[in-house]
């Protein structure tokens, strides 16, 4: 099963591919925060140095946020667009199950702005008021973003430089999709993306 996994939601944009049993990753990083820009070149350029033709390529795995509301929209494009013309099958996955995987916790806690959080585990995310966060993280094995760690200091901050995300995207959406017994839950046009929202101004 060949694999090719796209995350341009978070501070860099991580690439994967599962070739033959071999995992091939990339790691884009921009200091004006511009790297999703940089995905069909690197995903061309990645295939092309291994000799993979995007043909070979079985299941397609994205990040669907929250996060970057340009990141998931660029990458959330490149991958319905590679799915519908090679009519393969897309996984959706979210910022929460990939974090909470790669730092072994069980609670992520992002801030959404205006008072509101995204709380999530990685069966699912939702967006929590401020007033109700303290019922949804009790005894939680927390996750934050830097802005919430400043609040709850005996949490996992999340810093992204020594983790492997693109492996554990790749892990994620060959589980995902083996684990499913429902084809449609991954047909490209069925996958929403999840933005970082805001309450609506009354």
């Amino acid at each position: 099963m060949n694999i090719l996994t796209i995350c341009s939601a978070l501070n860099n944009s991580y690439l994967g591919i599962k070739y033959n049993d071999k995992e091939i990753i990339e790691t884009i990083k921009s200091d004006e925060n511009y790297h999703s820009l940089y995905l069909i070149s690197k995903i061309k350029e990645l295939l092309e140095k291994n000799n993979i033709k995007l043909k070979d390529i079985d299941i397609i795995g994205v990040n669907c946020g929250p996060g970057s509301f340009t990141g998931i929209r660029v990458a959330l494009s490149i991958a319905k667009i590679i799915a519908g013309e090679l009519n393969k099958p897309l996984v959706n996955l979210n910022t929460a199950e990939i974090l909470l995987t790669a730092f072994n916790c069980d609670t992520l806690l992002m801030d959404a702005r205006r008072d509101m959080y995204f709380v999530g585990t990685k069966e699912d995310i939702k967006l929590v008021y401020k007033d109700k966060i303290e019922e949804e993280i009790q005894n939680k094995n927390l996750l934050c973003d830097k802005r919430c760690f400043e609040s709850y200091p005996t949490s996992t901050c999340f810093e992204l430089e020594d983790k492997n995300l693109s492996s554990v995207m790749l892990k994620l959406t060959e589980d995902k999709f083996k684990n499913s017994s429902n084809v449609e839950e991954f047909n490209y046009l069925n996958i929403q993306a999840n933005y970082i929202q805001t309450p609506p101004v009354f």
